[in-house]
């Protein structure tokens, strides 16, 4: 398979998180990478620990002309100004020849598309963090002209290194995904967190809290990966008759905690419409 040049605008955690999973499945020397953000000249800069393995350039334009494959990966408030950019800096025929990828929530192909003035190279992804680990999640949105695209196709090879595909889904498919894969390990860091609390209320040590509860959460997901199970299932099998379990339970449920786990995914997918909404009025 071709190996393309991959640009990244923007060099902030989701870019890095992907970085460091590349790295931990030894694929990052394969690949030919660059990377545009304003601390490419700092010395500093937490990326410059992948020495000339990435290219760095603090020119948006330089990049996209050197690449076959431009990710943006900024904040979505930055977009419009990036694009305004390259199309002013870049020859059409140029801009035509590259495969742009979003991994903004929210921010949809056509609205892009309007910004670019481009159409049929413009494709949407949505990742986590996980797959720093090498154990992530991502889906791709896309039109069907570019899921035979060569460029699409090794992206895909990439993020198979370090991630599980959910498949080419419609965008609104993927602003649910981004509550679901993208918030979700924030929302399952507050119950991590909630549960160490307990246990160091309980009086437990802190060290050791934190990390049993990362550990029983993360052998959990293992279970129910593998098994195929629903999650109702393990919880009836780990519930014994007035157990400790149990009891733990109907504290959760008094509480509403699956409801409130709901209207937190809801919420997070109404702000990645609210954000498409409100980039797509800044076209007018």
């Amino acid at each position: 398979m071709e190996n393309f040049r991959i640009g990244f605008i923007g060099g902030g955690r989701i870019v890095q998180a992907l970085l460091e999973g590349l790295e931990q499945a030894n694929y990052l020397q394969n690949m030919s990478i660059w990377i545009s953000c304003p601390s490419a000249d700092n010395e500093n800069s937490s990326l410059k620990c992948y020495g000339n393995r990435i290219r760095m350039t603090t020119s948006n334009t330089v990049l996209c002309t050197n690449c076959d494959i431009v990710v943006f990966g900024v904040k979505a408030k930055l977009i419009k100004s990036i694009c305004s950019e390259l199309v002013k800096t870049v020859d059409n025929a140029s801009l035509a020849q590259v495969l742009f990828v979003s991994v903004i929530p929210g921010l949809t192909i056509s609205t892009i598309a309007q910004w670019l003035h481009t159409q049929e190279n413009i494709i949407r992804i949505m990742y986590n963090v996980n797959v720093a680990k090498c154990n992530g999640s991502y889906a791709l949105s896309s039109s069907k002209t570019n899921e035979n695209d060569s460029r699409q196709i090794y992206l895909k090879s990439v993020f198979d290194k370090v991630a599980y595909f959910a498949g080419n889904v419609t965008e609104s498919e993927l602003d649910i995904m981004c509550a679901l894969i993208g918030s979700g390990p924030a929302f399952f860091c507050t119950a991590v967190e909630g549960l160490a609390d307990g246990a160091v209320k309980a009086g437990l040590s802190r060290q050791l809290a934190n990390t049993l509860a990362a550990r029983t959460m993360l052998g959990c997901a293992d279970i129910l990966v593998t098994s195929s199970k629903h999650p109702a299932e393990l919880k009836n099998d780990i519930s014994t008759p007035a157990g400790t379990t149990i009891y733990g339970l109907h504290e959760l449920e008094n509480r509403g905690v699956r409801g409130a786990y709901m209207d937190a995914l809801m919420s997070a997918f109404n702000r990645a419409q609210t954000m498409a909404d409100q980039l797509a009025r800044d076209l007018k």
